[in-house]
């Protein structure tokens, strides 16, 4: 086991028990509801198992389920993140020959933030679609995408920041 399995492990491990026990409970005006577990896509390596992230994105969205005893909705918002991943780095970060390795690897800082808001918006739509799945609810998904997007985004680069620029 090499030090990116341990890390991407107890990244893991972490941000499901913080998302369960920490960000589910956190109200932000009501009803902004950060998600932060998406943090664990962006750790995880860009050139690492496909297959590999497509099963731990379905174990994820499950185990925050499970735990916050949601029906099912962070479940098919990962796994389609974890499906859509390839396809939004190489929207972000250009499809040349110079793809950076992870996330930190690169130097590009508004690619990066271009992935960052990709990442969190696509999955707060379908998640946010799924929560109400109704097209009288539109604007309240509209709305609730936008502003926990917002919330989330703000939460995850304060998080990133914490962590030193690793190659």
């Amino acid at each position: 086991m090499n030090f990116f399995s341990l890390i991407s492990i107890l990244s893991f491990i972490t941000l499901v028990f913080g998302q369960v026990v920490l960000f589910n409970h956190l109200q932000v005006f009501g009803s902004i509801n950060p998600i932060l577990y998406l943090l664990f896509f962006i750790f995880y390596r860009f050139e690492s198992n496909q297959t590999l992230l497509i099963l731990l994105s379905f174990l994820l969205g499950f185990l925050i389920d499970f735990l916050s005893q949601s029906g099912g909705a962070h479940t098919i918002a990962s796994l389609t993140i974890g499906f859509l991943r390839p396809l939004i780095i190489r929207y972000s970060f250009g499809n040349t020959m110079e793809l950076p390795q992870s996330y930190f690897s690169d130097s590009r800082t508004l690619n990066k933030l271009f992935f960052l808001v990709l990442l969190t918006v696509i999955h707060h739509l379908i998640y946010f679609t799924l929560i109400y799945f109704s097209l009288d609810a539109i604007l309240l998904i509209t709305k609730n995408t936008i502003f926990t997007s917002l919330f989330s985004l703000i939460l995850m680069v304060i998080t990133l920041n914490f962590y030193p620029n690793r190659k």
